[in-house]
């Protein structure tokens, strides 16, 4: 894949139809101007209908004809969707979810994914398929899967108990130390062997929290494992790059994920209501690795998704457009459908494609084609622009999301939370990214740290190197109240943290709306949530409760350190409040002294690769007419025109591109 080039294209799926469909459909693709095609991940019966009887014709008629046409393509390894023979009178070999519940054929993602025969099957069709495509220059990439975890969540078959028994042997060495870590001695849970530790399957009442927290782990790296022995198999052909599409609800952790292959992908289906999800995962996938800022949008629909039980609610007419100029603003290198044509059977028939499965334009066919004129004209601007790198970053960590996932108090959950945050920053204009636990701190300058309940100690070490050399770290709420096995904390209330602020005493409650209040920056503001307000001195305080409840609490701290500050936030706060005191601590990262935007037009910035100059990226994803309000002129390049200072009017779903003349 050459540096700054997009990608426009659908999914295809040539094992379905035959081989005038596929010419049709190529023909079409070309026509359109896509360059991208995805094919395989749920061809595995086409492929291998009996065990060692491969037949991969249709894989490399396929690969000939988008050859011929130029259009590119990603295959992917069929792993989510096993053959009848590989679990037919092995019912060991299935997926068995929390309730006992054991996974039949007949979908997908119905396996044990850590069954030892299922990875051997695995790795061996993976193998063949790769002798087949390395003949194929225009594969730019191999996809892994399809959305690992999308239908499913941790296994709980013999197999994976025994593997659970193991994987505990080795991270605690003996069970006595298990005990102490996880204070087993609570409701007599003390085991006396490895063995004995079950898998958190129904309970009258809610295990332990640390049995939870670990069992989640012990899955998470299992697939993560799984994934790394299919990339070994596929570098011994050669070094393609290699992907997964992955998602922000499944039980997977992205980084682990991303540890082990060349770049990330994801799906979203996210309707206008919800535009700010779409945002966040351009602005998440990007940099999960530090090596590497390649990513791909794989699947999005032309009109709604949907399936037999769940008809799909139709985009606005401009949306998947809108969409399109929001995913290559943002860095991403590629925008494709799900699907091409129209599935005519199985149970996702009634899901937005560009042709139906009789051929006919699709009602999402005006978006196809607005968007294949959109691609064109921004191929240009892509290839002489590269996306400014923010120096604010907020972690997005799904180590984190597995504390919120045990303890949610009934009130939250982790995405829906760090949506509600990161909006806040589009409101504002602050120039963002979303970045894993990992992520290398050495170009950021403000660090914000929501929603961790827990924080490992080379994350701390690294955010207070950061600190030090002249970086805010902004910490809250709901974060560092926890133990990395989700127990209290014995020494203070925020372990570690608590110990670098100073603070002397800690509470932390959950508060009804109207029940606890506090002022900071001359703002008074509700504190409903679960908060933490400690005890401190007095040169550090920022923020205190003014209410009777916890009346003169702290719950905003703020520490200098080195050259650089420590902030805490200990409580839920108001929009207004959080607005302000992103202001206060990022507020150098806006670019509201050039422009200013109403709320729901999102602005990136990219950098002119010859004059280093910058370029904002605009886009109205709502509804409605968006005003905007240039403080100096700019140059449309869209249109070819400067636009004076003054305000203007963005029509919904519209799009500006603005640069320095």
């Amino acid at each position: 894949m050459g540096k700054n080039k997009i990608f426009y294209g659908a999914c295809v799926y040539p094992e379905l139809w035959s081989d005038e469909v596929m010419v049709e459909d190529y023909d079409h693709m070309q026509r359109l101007g896509m360059n991208l095609a995805r094919l395989g991940e749920f061809a595995w019966s086409t492929f291998e209908p009996t065990p060692d009887n491969f037949d991969f014709t249709v894989l490399e008629r396929s690969l000939e004809l988008t050859k011929e046409r130029g259009i590119d393509v990603i295959v992917c390894t069929p792993t989510p969707t096993p053959p009848i023979w590989l679990t037919h009178n092995h019912p060991e070999r299935l997926h068995v979810d929390e309730h006992n519940t054991r996974m039949s054929h007949g979908s997908r993602q119905h396996i044990c994914t850590n069954n030892p025969y299922f990875r051997e099957r695995a790795y061996i069709i993976a193998d063949k398929m790769m002798e087949v495509v390395k003949k194929y220059d225009h594969v730019v990439a191999i996809q892994l899967d399809n959305e690992f975890k999308c239908h499913v969540g941790q296994c709980f078959c013999e197999n994976c108990k025994g593997l659970w028994h193991e994987w505990l042997e080795n991270k605690y060495q003996t069970v006595d130390l298990l005990n102490d870590a996880w204070g087993t001695d609570i409701w007599s849970q003390r085991y006396n062997a490895f063995d004995q530790v079950v898998q958190p399957l129904a309970t009258p009442f809610i295990h332990n929290s640390a049995l939870l927290l670990n069992y989640k782990r012990f899955q998470h790296e299992k697939l993560a494992e799984f994934v790394k022995e299919q990339v070994a198999v596929i570098k011994k052909h050669h070094d393609i790059p290699i992907t997964h599409n992955t998602g922000v609800f499944f039980d997977i952790d992205n980084e682990m994920i991303g540890n082990e292959i060349d770049f990330m992908s994801f799906d979203t289906y996210t309707p206008v209501e919800h535009y700010e999800n779409f945002v966040m995962n351009q602005e998440t996938w990007r940099y999960v690795k530090n090596d590497n800022r390649q990513v791909m949008l794989l699947e999005t629909s032309t009109s709604y998704n949907g399936h037999v039980q769940n008809y799909g609610i139709l985009h606005d007419q401009g949306y998947v457009e809108a969409e399109a100029f929001t995913t290559f603003a943002a860095g991403t290198s590629a925008f494709s459908y799900w699907l091409f044509r129209g599935q005519r059977s199985g149970c996702e028939q009634p899901h937005g494609s560009v042709v139906s499965s009789w051929g006919d334009k699709t009602i999402g066919y005006d978006s196809v084609l607005k968007v294949s004129d959109l691609f064109k004209k921004l191929k240009p601007l892509i290839s002489q622009t590269e996306l400014d790198e923010p120096k604010v970053a907020i972690t997005y960590s799904d180590r984190a999301r597995s504390f919120i996932d045990n303890e949610n108090g009934g009130v939250y959950q982790y995405k829906a939370l760090m949506n509600a945050f990161h909006k806040l920053f589009l409101d504002l204009n602050i120039h963002r990214k979303l970045v894993p636990e990992g992520h290398d701190l050495s170009q950021v300058d403000v660090l914000f740290s929501p929603y961790m309940h827990n924080l490992s100690k080379d994350y701390v070490a690294r955010a207070m190197d950061m600190v030090k050399a002249g970086g805010t770290w902004f910490v809250g709420p709901m974060t560092s109240d926890r133990t990395s096995e989700h127990l209290w904390h014995t020494d203070n209330g925020l372990g570690e943290l608590g110990e670098l602020l100073g603070i002397e005493s800690a509470v932390q409650f959950y508060s009804q709306e109207g029940q606890t209040t506090g002022e900071a920056f001359g703002i008074t503001s509700d504190l409903k949530g679960l908060n933490t307000f400690v005890d401190i001195d007095t040169d550090y305080v920022k923020g205190k409760v003014t209410s009777e409840t916890a009346k003169d609490k702290t719950f905003i701290v703020e520490k200098k350190i080195g050259k650089g500050t420590l902030v805490y936030l200990g409580a839920h706060v108001s929009d207004e409040l959080m607005k302000e005191l992103i202001t206060h601590y990022a507020g150098a990262h806006t670019i509201n002294n050039v422009l200013e935007t109403s709320d729901e037009v999102v602005v990136f910035n990219r950098t002119e690769e010859t004059s280093g100059k910058l370029q904002y990226w605009l886009v109205n994803l709502s509804k409605e007419e968006k005003t905007i309000q240039l403080h100096q002129p700019l140059m449309d390049k869209l249109n070819d025109q400067i636009r004076q200072a003054g305000s203007y009017t963005l029509k919904a779903y519209d799009y500006l591109v603005l640069a320095h003349d």
